[in-house]
């Protein structure tokens, strides 16, 4: 299968990266609805003439970005047939005109890998018992009432006190 695009040199990877299924791209894309993605983030699945086709992570949560990305990014085999069976990832899936894709630029997979696992590494729950702190420290009665300290002089009845007055 011929590449779909020969990318330049850079400072981020190797030079003539070439994009095949598998690939994880993002790229401008001139015929975007209104409302919908711009500059998608794809996983291609397929590489036609006059198309391209894959899974936009933008619709996905993280939980199933990870479940598409980590068996799958740089797979060469990547197709349709390995998420059809999901309803939620089959609603990610888009086609593109290549005519409208501009800006393209391949994505290192391993390194976002790595960077995705270091990101969601913080226990479910620690997050639960500061949430319950938080929610503790918000009930609790932050600044109660003053209560007087001392006594404060009383006036006698009939009479009135005024200050420096004895």
């Amino acid at each position: 299968m011929p590449a779909f695009a020969r990318l330049p040199a850079n400072q981020f990877g190797p030079s003539f990266q070439t994009i095949n299924k598998g690939s994880l791209v993002t790229f401008s894309y001139l015929y975007h609805k209104p409302g919908h993605d711009p500059t998608p983030l794809v996983i291609i699945t397929d590489i036609w003439r006059d198309y391209i086709r894959g899974v936009n992570l933008h619709y996905l949560t993280f939980p199933y970005i990870m479940r598409v990305l980590q068996p799958n990014c740089d797979n060469r085999t990547f197709s349709y047939y390995n998420i059809k069976g999901d309803g939620y990832i089959v609603g990610a899936f888009r086609q593109y005109k290549r005519l409208g894709i501009r800006q393209i630029k391949k994505l290192d997979c391993a390194f976002l890998l790595k960077v995705l696992q270091t990101v969601r590494t913080i226990d479910p729950y620690q997050v639960d018992a500061i949430r319950r702190a938080v929610r503790d420290q918000i009930n609790r009665m932050v600044n109660p009432p003053a209560q007087p300290t001392e006594e404060q002089p009383t006036a006698t009845p009939g009479t009135t006190a005024t200050p420096g007055t004895t």
